[in-house]
């Protein structure tokens, strides 16, 4: 059996750019994105196949994602007069979406505009290819103690008399249900 997996990372990875603050500005007032991610540090271990070797992230074409100056605040931190101790940063795509393995597309990538820390969010919206196999032991689809998400957001058990059944059902199509047989 070849096992076929994709992996999805995302969060705040922390690069930077190797970058003076004033010229990132200008970058960024610009909205050069392919000029700026010449100094980002994230895209150079891609090329290079350092720590992500084999690693996929989509084109960037939106605002660096890190540092603003506070919450509900659209000013990047950097060169501004800080409250004491704050760190004065140079704007970075921080917050990144990076994936591994084959037949990945990224249809989307992009950041939002929530407010409530100093990064901004990213999201990003992939189509993945899947294999469907013909179900040889029925019993084994629905094993006892499965438990499915209902739309009331409660957890709701699959049973013998069909429980959440329902739910799943409607979401095989009927040349599917027809090869299932009886569950458990």
């Amino acid at each position: 059996m070849i096992l076929k997996c994709r992996i999805f990372w995302f969060g705040d990875l922390n690069y930077r750019l190797y970058q003076d603050n004033i010229l990132a500005k200008e970058f960024i007032k610009k909205q050069d994105w392919k000029a700026l991610q010449e100094f980002d540090q994230l895209r150079k271990e891609l090329e290079d196949g350092g720590v992500f070797k084999g690693w996929r992230e989509g084109n960037i074409e939106f605002a660096p994602t890190y540092k603003y100056s506070s919450a509900n605040c659209n000013r990047y931190t950097a060169g501004l007069p800080g409250r004491s101790g704050e760190k004065q940063r140079t704007p970075a795509w921080c917050d990144r979406i990076l994936w591994y393995g084959k037949g990945v597309r990224q249809l989307s990538y992009f950041r939002s505009e929530s407010k409530f820390s100093d990064h901004r969010p990213v999201s990003a919206l992939f189509s993945i290819p899947i294999e469907v196999m013909k179900v040889t032991n029925p019993r084994k689809v629905f094993p006892t103690g499965t438990f499915l998400p209902m739309p009331s957001g409660k957890l709701e058990p699959i049973d013998s008399k069909g429980g959440a059944r329902s739910t799943l059902l409607s979401l095989i199509s009927k040349e599917s249900v027809k090869g299932i047989g009886s569950l458990p």
